[in-house]
């Protein structure tokens, strides 16, 4: 910062004081001392680099960019100040008119190279901003909210297009229709749900629910009738091979992965969708309703099918032994895309 100003005595005394107050970690007396000395000296624009300098090293950006503003008025050839406006400028966001300063900035000047630096980055910027932009832009032609459900978690479309989500926090299964206009409750607490998070859904409608509270997995069939398939510590995430008739699970207290054989459950399923079909053909009408799809043991400890823990001792970088529930997203709404 210079030293001295050759201007009115008072001002140049004031603008020394402010230097001092600064030296001495005075920030606030010295940024007052300098504004008195351009009160006294309205051209005194060293007194303005100096005070624009202290503004921005204590986090008073707004006032520092006015403060080289009015400095850039009385002398506008000073290149160091058109840089360091426009370095505050970019820091804050405002790209067009950090452009517009180092614009002034002659390439053969000093501060030449700086400025050229910086303006690619700038431009560099722009450019993924007008990105983004385009891209929120056509994401607001393609996503509407089609359902409110509180802590979702668990989702999946069966094969009539409607959705199927979880609500880890109400320990409820919501069925919506596609257009998002119906909603209701497929499972709850009395269908034995308790924090229901990963959900799977087999060719039939079945749906498997990792049901992370209770420590177990339950089948649903299209009617919404539970069965308990297997009990688990802790199950997350469920996927669905239905191809070779397993479904996986995630066992986060075990660090586990588990199998279960599900031949029996898709062998029923087929066996009832064939017998509604011929109902069909027959009376070529619809074929009424079955009280129940599948028909599951009645005892939940004796389940259909053998679980069997295919991989264990997952090293994990951020063990949960010590969390009784998982993380789950704040209670927000459905999205389609």
């Amino acid at each position: 910062m210079p030293a001295t100003a050759s201007i009115e005595d008072d001002a140049t005394v004031l603008y020394n004081k402010g230097i001092d107050l600064y030296e001495q970690d005075k920030i606030e007396q010295s940024i007052a001392t300098f504004k008195k000395a351009i009160s006294i000296n309205p051209e005194f624009y060293e007194a303005y680099y100096n005070l624009a300098r202290i503004q921005e090293s204590a986090g008073k950006y707004q006032d520092a960019i006015l403060s080289y503003e009015k400095l850039l008025k009385i002398e506008p050839d000073d290149y160091d100040s058109c840089f360091q406006l426009a370095n505050l400028l970019y820091k804050k966001g405002y790209l067009a008119k950090a452009q517009s300063y180092l614009a002034k900035i002659p390439v053969n000047s000093e501060f030449g190279t700086k400025a050229k630096t910086l303006s690619d980055k700038i431009s560099k910027r722009q450019s993924e901003i007008q990105e983004e932009t385009r891209i929120k832009s056509e994401q607001n032609l393609k996503t509407s909210i089609v359902g409110s459900v509180p802590a979702p978690s668990g989702l999946v479309v069966d094969s009539k297009g409607n959705m199927i989500v979880a609500s880890f926090s109400q320990s409820v299964i919501f069925k919506i229709s596609p257009d998002g206009m119906n909603k209701f409750v497929f499972a709850d607490k009395e269908k034995g749900l308790d924090g229901p998070i990963g959900i799977a859904i087999d060719s039939f409608d079945n749906i498997y629910v990792a049901n992370y509270n209770k420590g177990n997995v339950i089948c649903f069939d299209k009617k919404g009738t539970p069965n308990i398939l297997m009990y688990v510590k802790k199950p997350y995430c469920i996927n669905l091979d239905e191809k070779n008739a397993k479904i996986y699970v995630t066992e986060q207290e075990n660090n586990s992965v588990i199998s279960y054989d599900i031949k029996d459950i898709l062998k029923l399923s087929s066996i009832q969708k064939n017998k509604e079909n011929e109902t069909k053909q027959e009376n070529n009408i619809k074929a009424p309703e079955y009280e129940k799809v599948i028909t599951f043991p009645t005892t939940d400890r004796n389940p259909i099918g053998t679980p069997s823990i295919i991989e264990s001792n997952f090293t994990r970088t951020n063990p949960q032994s010590s969390i009784t529930a998982p993380i789950m997203v704040p209670a927000g709404s459905l999205f389609d895309y």
